[in-house]
């Protein structure tokens, strides 16, 4: 009769319990169940994505609204354009002297996304007779120019290599391809093939000075010739003519 009580209140302690125990999930199951949507969420598509998208080509540049002149002089050599290009850049004052001017604009920057550019450039040049006399001729050259750059040492001062293929129309043939046609007994021609070779460095980066840096310093070969008597409008010669000149150009 004793212990009834104590097993009164171990049964009611533990009914406590177990309510307690149900509580939350009766609780939950009252509650209506979240909706779940598989609808995309439109908000997804507003959020602007971390990598930027860069257009194929993006750094090429078409007619730039730019110009070019150059002026640049020098004098006739006897060595041939693979002498020179070799490192034979010989400068004979004795020689026929070339001063020239020529204007251009860019076509192209950058092209195809290379280090790479092209310009069209037209101009005109006074071959001088040198020290055995005779007449100047007056030269005009017309030409498409294609600049490579940059190279490892970019960051110390920019540089550039051009290389130019076009005609140049002599109004007298110059005195030098003339000396050449008696000694080779070749023929001469007024309309010739032109090579138009350089090396430029930028004088704003030589001299630290920003408002040079639209100007390049460098040096320039002139070449006149018959493309080895391969072409027939330039009647089948083998003659020409090569200058080793100094050049300024500046953009405008």
């Amino acid at each position: 009769m004793q212990r009834l009580p104590s097993l009164e209140r171990l049964v009611v302690t533990a009914l406590a319990l177990a309510g307690l125990l149900l509580q939350p999930a009766v609780g939950l199951a009252q509650d209506d169940p979240p909706e779940v949507s598989l609808a995309p969420d439109p908000g997804l598509y507003l959020v602007k994505p971390d990598v930027p998208v860069i257009p194929v080509r993006e750094r090429e540049v078409w007619f730039r609204d730019a110009w070019t002149a150059r002026i640049n002089a020098g004098y006739g050599t006897d060595s041939s354009l693979g002498e020179i290009v070799g490192g034979d850049f010989d400068v004979d004052s004795g020689n026929a002297g070339l001063i020239g001017i020529d204007i251009g604009r860019p076509l192209v920057d950058d092209w195809r996304d290379w280090p790479i550019d092209f310009a069209w450039r037209l101009g005109g040049q006074l071959h001088g007779t040198g020290e055995r006399g005779g007449r100047s001729a007056f030269v005009q050259t017309a030409y498409l120019k294609m600049y490579w750059r940059p190279f490892p040492w970019e960051r110390v001062v920019s540089t550039r290599i051009g290389f130019g293929e076009g005609l140049s129309y002599a109004w007298r043939v110059p005195e030098i391809e003339r000396e050449y046609d008696e000694r080779h007994d070749d023929g001469t021609s007024k309309l010739l093939n032109y090579l138009d070779i350089s090396i430029d460095l930028n004088i704003g980066d030589v001299i630290r000075n920003e408002r040079a840096r639209a100007c390049t310093l460098g040096l320039v070969i002139s070449h006149r010739s018959g493309v080895f008597g391969l072409v027939d409008i330039f009647g089948g010669v083998h003659n020409g003519s090569n200058y080793n000149t100094a050049a300024v150009e500046c953009g405008f």
